[in-house]
């Protein structure tokens, strides 16, 4: 008689899942097994190697007081978990990002399933929206992608061992970002970034403001005869160095002072990482003459949780919906 697989068990995190918890890094040290890997990729984390002890001290989180920021679900299969996926609050109620998905190999049902039910949890506490980012070649894309979430926007991250020769020296004042700067920041965006992309990101101040990322990095702001011409997110971490431009596609500042002067801050680090979206041709382009290659490609997806009213519309059974249904 065929033995009989245990039922999968789909639920919020507890203190007793610490034992099959275990089981996601029991494996040893990085490099992970490939049963287990985290396949959410956060900018925080990018280019960095993943440490196991991490998803622990998220897991705690969940079991303090910080529990309105962040949200645990696990797949058990007896003692053994077999999927988890975790999500944080951004810099608003409305807007989070899933920062674990682990998911043991062949086990995408569960998966498809936990993903589905962590959304639909935040759902119904008022969660607009849902952000992750996958590498292009992950497993799970297609997976997500069932499971409500959206692609809608292509990155690469670029790297160098160490700080270019070839650009002179920084021209260019920078200051620390502040509250004063929203409006015009989010002005910057609107010129910077397709339209394709703030419908599915942010189409108002107030999304805007509340799908920025947290982290321990800097935003600097590069001021151009109008008014903000540039921000830059900038982080030092583990000895490497990480940064990212929102810039004008009409450049008020040349390319080359917003890049001195960023890679003037970060010439201590190694390596150097720059994430660039699909549409910052330029951009890319010119690391590239610097010396930066390619190590890595992202799908970044969202799940729109709640409709703004003009979306709500009712539709014919059959018919194709603009965003999928979550």
């Amino acid at each position: 008689m065929p033995k009989r697989s245990p039922a999968v068990a789909i639920r919020p995190l507890r203190p007793a899942d610490l034992v099959p918890l275990a089981s996601l890094w029991a494996t040893g040290k990085p490099p992970f097994s490939p049963l287990y890997r985290n396949e959410a990729q956060t900018w925080d984390r990018l280019g960095l190697e993943e440490r196991p002890f991490r998803l622990l001290e998220s897991a705690l989180k969940q079991w303090l007081p910080l529990a309105d920021r962040r949200h645990t679900w696990i797949a058990v299969c007896g003692l053994r978990a077999c999927a988890l996926a975790s999500v944080r609050r951004r810099s608003s109620p409305s807007a989070w990002e899933m920062d674990y998905l682990i998911v043991s190999q062949g086990e995408e049902a569960p998966c498809l399933t936990l993903v589905e039910r962590l959304s639909q949890r935040l759902g119904r506490a008022g969660v607009e929206k849902v952000f992750l980012r996958l590498k292009a070649d992950s497993p799970l894309l297609e997976t997500t992608r069932q499971a409500g979430f959206f692609p809608y926007l292509k990155e690469r991250l670029l790297a160098i061992d160490r700080a270019p020769q070839g650009l002179e020296p920084a021209k260019l004042a920078l200051r620390e970002r502040t509250s004063a700067d929203a409006l015009p920041l989010f002005h910057l965006y609107n010129a910077a970034v397709p339209a394709a992309v703030r419908r599915n990101e942010a189409a108002t101040l107030r999304e805007w403001v509340g799908v920025q990322e947290k982290g321990r990095w800097q935003h600097m702001v590069a001021t151009g005869a109008e008014g903000p011409a540039a921000l830059l997110r900038v982080s030092k971490s583990n000895r490497a160095g990480r940064f990212s431009l929102l810039t004008q596609r009409r450049e008020n500042v040349p390319l080359d002072h917003l890049l001195a002067a960023t890679l003037d801050y970060l010439a201590d680090r190694r390596p150097i990482f720059c994430l660039v979206p699909e549409y910052q041709k330029a951009v890319a382009r010119r690391l590239e003459e610097l010396g930066f290659r390619a190590v890595a490609e992202y799908v970044v997806l969202v799940n729109r949780l709640v409709r703004p009213a003009a979306e709500a519309l009712p539709v014919a059974e059959g018919v194709r919906q603009p965003y999928p249904a979550s």
